[in-house]
């Protein structure tokens, strides 16, 4: 019988292996395994995962993480309109391309992908301190025929999950949600009374601010806000009248028409 090398046994193993779905490549070391993109401040952690969703974890004053309920997910999403309803298309992940390395120092970044449909989408980011600045746009529709719309989704949770009722009602009394409009109107959402934040008498036709102020975040805020071209909302849990301490999402919305070039940006700050 032939006998075959270790080497070339090792090359046979490794061709009759099933084929490596291709993400975007990745940080070798921790705490950035399995990571794109990783970046850190005093008070949070900020990371682009290899399938292309980010996700913002908050720090206490000991540099803690704060745990899965206080983080926020961010997402870039096309959206497809389907008479008149909206659905999320799912990212193919080994559409997910980049002309950037893996880095754990980023400064501007940019990957692109496609969604089921074809449909092509590019994300920018940019890092300045607290601030984080984060853009998009739909390259082409792909097979699609139905009207598309780039999006970037800031899902909060409820950060009182575990916490009794009674608690909540403390620790959440000076809690807030404050907004202006892009008519200039100011209001505020009350963090334990049910309000459908999508609605035509919050978010109106978008906003230009949200600042959102949460006790156990150590009196630190979340800010955003829109730079240049695009739409600003808020929506509610489930998209009906919720309280905002059950969760809410903050989206940024590009202007295909108005920004081709994608240059429009969501201004996220938590200091």
């Amino acid at each position: 019988m032939m006998k075959v090398s270790k080497p070339l046994c090792a090359v046979l193993f490794l061709m009759s292996m099933p084929p490596v779905m291709a993400q975007l490549p990745t940080l070798l070391e921790k705490p950035w395994l399995g990571h794109f993109l990783g970046y850190q401040q005093r008070g949070f952690q900020f990371g682009v995962k290899e399938d292309g969703k980010m996700v913002f974890e908050a720090k206490n004053d000991k540099g803690t993480f704060m745990g899965f309920v206080r983080s926020v997910n961010i997402n870039p999403e096309v959206v497809e309109m389907v008479g008149g309803k909206p659905i999320i298309k799912q990212i193919i992940p080994e559409s997910l391309v980049s002309v950037d390395k893996p880095t754990d120092k980023p400064t501007k970044i940019t990957y692109r992908g496609k969604v089921t449909g074809d449909a092509e989408f590019e994300v920018f980011l940019e890092f300045d301190g607290a601030t984080i600045f984060m853009g998009g746009r739909l390259l082409s529709s792909g097979t699609l025929t139905n009207p598309l719309q780039f999006q970037i989704r800031a899902r909060h949770y409820d950060v009182y999950d575990k916490m009794q009722d009674a608690r909540v009602l403390t620790e959440a009394k000076k809690d807030r949600l404050d907004y202006v409009r892009t008519d200039k109107k100011k209001g505020k959402a009350e963090w334990l009374e049910p309000i459908n934040l999508g609605s035509d008498e919050v978010s109106g036709k978008g906003l230009t601010q949200l600042m959102v102020e949460i006790k156990c975040y150590e009196d630190r805020k979340f800010e955003y806000s829109l730079m240049g071209d695009g739409l600003l909302i808020m929506e509610s849990l489930r998209g009906q009248a919720a309280p905002p301490r059950e969760g809410f999402s903050v989206i940024w919305r590009a202007d295909a028409v108005k920004d081709k070039l994608g240059k429009g940006r969501l201004k996220f700050v938590f200091k």
